[in-house]
């Protein structure tokens, strides 16, 4: 199939003709397929959907914490969507409030989101270590 190329495009014809080999082309990354007769489509796998689709239920919690009213800061009302993180001490929370913010915008920034999760994994780790009894080495 001469036409999937290091940018994974192939058309119609191609998915119909050589199923196999554009399928191999999306285990690599998005392959958008163009149609002469509509809409280019876009053949992907099913878990990096479901990982942006996680990563927009994140960015929503983030949004909703960082508008919701009252005198909390932005790190307390982050405790609604994450509540491990009451295991943690305030300074600690602030620090996660403000990395993963960061992480997000970046994140966003180049439409890969896995730098996302793995700090989100790391805090949680660091949340479960701490209710276990887990203290920083001094």
């Amino acid at each position: 199939m001469s036409t999937v190329t290091t940018s994974r495009t192939a058309n119609s014809s191609d998915l119909s003709r050589n199923p196999a080999q554009v399928f191999r082309a999306a285990d690599e990354g998005p392959v958008t397929i163009t149609r002469r007769d509509g809409e280019p489509l876009t053949l992907l796998r099913s878990s990096t959907v479901e990982r942006e689709h996680e990563a927009l239920r994140l960015a929503a919690s983030l949004v909703a914490a960082s508008l919701a009213s009252g005198e909390t800061t932005f790190a307390e009302r982050l405790m609604g969507p994450f509540p491990w993180l009451d295991f943690l001490p305030s300074d600690q929370r602030e620090q996660f409030a403000a990395e993963i913010v960061d992480v997000s915008r970046a994140c966003a920034s180049i439409s890969s989101f896995d730098r996302l999760f793995v700090v989100l994994s790391e805090w949680t780790a660091t949340a479960e270590a701490v209710a276990s009894g887990y203290t920083p080495d001094t």
